[in-house]
């Protein structure tokens, strides 16, 4: 009977709920009760108009995008923008919030778009104010593009922004903004071993069943660490590489290092990349070969994967790619939030930078250098005096370092992507691979490609 009685009233409820809401359109028309943008949906105002609560801002009235409500084809209220015919065109609407205090915070967009070349390039969407943060990444959904971000923001004073800039001819419609709270975001410890020296096979079996009792995530061994050359190398399934599968899936670790490998005709400086389980996840070929080796009969590779693990994504550069930024640009472009280097030698300095420019994490273990571990932000794992330029939090959180045995531990938080100017968040940060976040009206890279490739002076 109770039953009956309380699915007699849900009855009841939904029917005055659809009365109210075909005698009332406007008062029910769009409501969402999490959204804290109380007309994120343009469902208010005028067509023509602005949507009600939100406005224009446009720096350089001359080169101001228009901002307007239209209908779509099922009657449904759209935010459109659309460029003045400049290149140069700029401006933003916003809508102001007060937001609670130390909350994490989900935000949503969707919209579609004309004639617009980069998404990245050309809009963003952000809250901005006490501090700041947006959206960085977007995906298509039946006709719609959408994006999404979660993260941890102080509160207080804020405003959304959807900004409309660099382009003459394009249009956007706006369907929906959402800024709604969330459950925080879940530390993603990582327990990272790196290590440094020459050594022989027994050595480097010993060191990973020091650093496999130690519960890592994720080992690497330098480059060439079974100290074998060219005219030497091993196939995929031979002395190093059985040694690194056994050794991961004995420890339930992650496992890297590089080799010369033998494929048929060819001879690979390769990494392979261990699972947890010893199962070969795949291999990266070095791109950008030491002339020597290739003068001794090495091939280059000519792919840059990222690797899924059930802590993140990880990619992999040896040794000389290091001198090459768009080697880990790239990596950071698909993805990888953990760069594994092993190599023979490099230059240390270049490490806070290739961190902080793409926002990941570096471990390095090197054949005869210091082995080390950066985070997204710069800083190195154990150093005692970090660049004074520095100004965010680190995502280090242990370091410890054996010298007898050659072995740095560090668990690095890939949930905390700081990176080294932390103005508040993000939106006002360094950039690293946040695309949104350049602001030249034409990539660099495709006058880059240009250059590369001319061989006259002309």
């Amino acid at each position: 009977m109770y039953k009956m009685k309380k699915a007699a009233f849900r009855l009841i409820v939904t029917s005055i709920v659809v009365i109210a809401a075909q005698i009332f359109p406007d008062a029910t028309a769009g409501q969402e009760t999490d959204n804290l943008i109380t007309n994120g949906d343009f469902s208010q105002g005028e067509i023509g108009k602005l949507p009600q609560g939100w406005e224009t801002v446009t720096p350089n009235p001359a080169l101001a995008p228009s901002f307007e409500l239209v209908k779509d084809n099922n009657g449904k209220n759209l935010l459109q923008a659309q460029g003045n015919g400049r290149q140069e065109c700029f401006g933003y609407v916003r809508f102001p919030l007060k937001l609670p205090k130390n909350t994490t915070f989900k935000m949503q967009v969707r919209f579609r778009t004309e004639n617009l070349e980069d998404v990245n390039r050309h809009l963003a969407h952000g809250v901005f104010g006490d501090f700041n943060d947006g959206i960085f990444c977007y995906r298509r959904d039946a006709g719609w593009i959408v994006g999404e971000n979660r993260f941890a923001g102080a509160g207080g004073n804020c405003e959304i922004r959807l900004y409309f800039r660099f382009s003459g001819r394009g249009k956007v419609w706006w369907d929906n903004v959402s800024l709604s709270e969330c459950e925080p975001i879940p530390p993603r410890p990582v327990k990272v071993a790196v290590s440094w020296g020459r050594h022989d096979m027994n050595f480097w079996s010993e060191w990973l069943d020091k650093v496999g009792s130690k519960k890592v995530d994720i080992a690497l061994l330098p480059e060439v660490f079974n100290n074998k050359e060219v005219d030497q190398a091993e196939p995929i399934n031979g002395p190093a590489a059985k040694l690194m599968a056994n050794k991961a899936k004995q420890w339930k670790m992650y496992l890297s290092g590089s080799f010369y490998e033998k494929r048929g005709d060819f001879v690979y400086n390769t990494a392979p990349f261990f699972d947890r389980q010893g199962k070969l996840l795949g291999t990266y070929e070095k791109l950008q070969l030491y002339d020597p080796e290739l003068d001794r009969g090495a091939t280059s590779g000519r792919r840059s994967p990222v690797f899924q693990t059930d802590f993140g994504k990880v990619g992999i550069i040896i040794c000389y790619d290091s001198w090459f930024p768009e080697t880990t640009r790239l990596l950071g472009y698909k993805g990888a939030e953990l760069i594994l280097f092993p190599n023979a030698g490099y230059y240390l300095s270049l490490m806070p930078a290739r961190a902080a420019d793409n926002g990941v994490w570096i471990a390095a273990s090197s054949l005869g250098n210091q082995a080390g571990i950066w985070d997204s932000g710069g800083a190195r794992a154990g150093a005692p005096n970090q660049d004074p330029t520095r100004n965010c939090p680190t995502s280090i959180t242990e370091y410890a370092k054996d010298e007898a045995n050659c072995l740095i531990l560090a668990t690095v938080d890939l949930s905390q992507h700081w990176s080294p100017h932390w103005w508040g968040g993000p939106m006002r940060s360094a950039p690293a691979t946040r695309r949104v976040r350049q602001t030249t009206m034409k990539l660099l890279t495709d006058e880059i490609s240009r250059e590369e490739k001319r061989w006259v002076d002309d």
